[in-house]
């Protein structure tokens, strides 16, 4: 492991990051983060800036998490799921974006490629679900009535991604993927 300058890490040196230290100040997810996100093909590189960056990308993936949670509040799937042929066409784009994205991710944890796991999750949360989906269809949750349509198709975007990315991320980001999993606000099964 070399550090942000490119200086190999050693005791001697003076320059080591406690993982300890570390878990303190970012929790074990950030430091799951650094390892999975890491290219083990090339010198490892670990200092205070590089785990910043990745506490940052961890709060998208966090935070886009807790809105579609958020938003899930009154959904029942057995209720409430709309069938994707029935889906309107964006939602649809969205749903072939998420079996694009499932396709991907298992793939690269069939190869090892940890890195790819995480830069595609991170992706996937900020562009198809930050950028696209909750931008624009969040008129639609607030404002159309409880059981339109429109609504009821955002959530069950929201329900299969959350499902998904649950199921994706659980081998890297493990403890927070077991705090979404209890909070999912529907029968699980």
């Amino acid at each position: 492991v070399v550090d942000g300058k490119g200086l190999k890490m050693s005791k001697s040196l003076g320059n080591i990051m406690a993982p300890e230290d570390i878990l303190k100040k970012y929790g074990a997810d950030i430091l799951r983060i650094w390892v999975a996100s890491s290219d083990y093909a090339e010198d490892l590189r670990l200092d205070y800036s590089i785990l910043e960056q990745h506490a940052e990308s961890y709060r998208k993936i966090r935070n886009t998490c807790r809105f579609l949670l958020g938003n899930l509040y009154d959904f029942d799937p057995k209720k409430h799921l709309i069938p994707f042929e029935k889906l309107p066409e964006f939602e649809q784009y969205i749903l072939y974006r998420l079996s694009c994205l499932i396709q991907k991710v298992k793939k690269a944890y069939e190869e090892f490629d940890f890195h790819i796991v995480y830069h595609e999750i991170h992706r996937f949360c900020v562009v198809e679900l930050s950028a696209l989906i909750i931008d624009i269809n969040r008129d639609y949750l607030y404002c159309e009535a409880p059981d339109s349509f429109k609504r009821r198709a955002t959530q069950t975007v929201f329900y299969y991604a959350i499902e998904s990315l649950v199921k994706l991320m659980a081998p890297i980001l493990s403890f927070t993927a077991e705090d979404i999993w209890q909070s999912l606000p529907y029968e699980k099964e």
